[in-house]
């Protein structure tokens, strides 16, 4: 029988609003006998689907953050049919330290999963979500945006599953999200996150890029807060009729390729644009050596064609750090 160290006073089959914590036993030098304050809230009222709604997986993304924390408070349970689990504010010890990862542990969120109920904070979390939260659910949407370290185009992540059924699922449940550009993850994806997590439970899970460089988007909150309310409404959970959105250009991360990186160190001065269609060979940019002012830039170059989808937003760079992601179009046809 699973275990975990996480309790909460939340009836997650209770109707009505309940807004509490998930309780995360925690002693260090500072806290002898304290717990760590994960927040959530769910909605519930009747018969109908169930729906995960996450941010904060990183701690400093904060369009998804905000979306969460609005709907919480603006939606009435006499609105709901079904149940909605909110938590805004996942990997919470990075959500306080305005960090991407927890930096006691250094652990990223989104890649723990499974996770260790006697872990981290970090892995006794992903524990409690992947095997009590999503066992009760038949949806759910991840909000990311790029954080700090990067800007994204706004769009749906979706990771593509060998199940037809399921994937027909997440491809409907973007098109009701309705971000103009719809990101796929195939070879590059990773098994320890939680879309991957999803899969394991055969929930069709989503997640967003929505935008991102460490601040709070007007276009990325509009996108967010706009496509989780058409999602809830074309799942039936939310009262209202969906908007029928343009179907979303899809883009396809083929493999590594996908990823430009630097091999050194240094200052890096772009040669392309979030949106810009590029060809691999092409230059992406030069990184100027800190150290040695008699060397000449090192040119980078793309790696693989199509288009600009995410770029790191710090110009200093270490080797081995991305700067740009590039995905290329694939019909939805190819999805399934």
């Amino acid at each position: 029988m699973t275990t975990t160290r996480i309790t909460t006073d939340i009836d997650y089959d209770k109707p009505g609003k309940q807004i509490s914590f998930l309780r995360l036993p925690y002693s260090d030098n500072a806290h002898a006998f304290g717990f760590i304050p994960i927040p959530v809230a769910v909605i519930a009222n009747g018969e109908g689907p169930t729906v995960l709604l996450v941010a904060g997986t990183h701690g400093d993304e904060y369009e998804g953050q905000a979306v969460l924390r609005g709907l919480i408070h603006e939606l009435d349970p006499a609105d709901v049919s079904g149940r909605l689990i909110f938590l805004p504010a996942h990997n919470y010890l990075a959500v306080e330290a305005d960090s991407r990862c927890w930096p006691d542990d250094n652990h990223n969120m989104n890649r723990v999963f499974p996770g260790d109920p006697d872990g981290t904070p970090t892995l006794a979390t992903a524990h409690y979500v992947e095997n009590f939260l999503l066992p009760l659910c038949d949806f759910g949407v991840d909000l990311h945006s790029g954080g700090k370290t990067s800007e994204f185009l706004p769009c749906v992540y979706l990771r593509r599953t060998s199940d037809r059924a399921l994937m027909e699922r997440k491809l409907a449940a973007t098109e009701a999200f309705g971000a103009p550009l719809a990101t796929v993850v195939a070879k590059t994806a990773d098994n320890r996150s939680l879309l991957a997590a999803g899969d394991r439970h055969a929930i069709a899970m989503i997640s967003t890029e929505l935008r991102g460089m460490g601040s709070l988007s007007i276009e990325g909150l509009r996108i967010g807060r706009d496509g989780v309310r058409n999602l809830l409404r074309h799942l039936g959970v939310l009262r209202g009729s969906p908007e029928a959105y343009p179907p979303p250009r899809y883009v396809e991360y083929p493999d590594q390729s996908a990823f430009t990186y630097v091999a050194t160190d240094g200052l890096f001065e772009p040669a392309a644009a979030l949106g810009d269609e590029v060809q691999r060979g092409q230059l992406a940019g030069r990184v100027h050596s800190l150290k040695d002012a008699s060397t000449t830039a090192t040119d980078v170059l793309f790696q693989g064609s199509g288009t600009v989808v995410a770029r790191r937003v710090p110009a200093p760079v270490q080797c081995g750090d991305y700067v740009f992601a590039v995905a290329a179009e694939v019909n939805r046809s190819d999805l399934v």
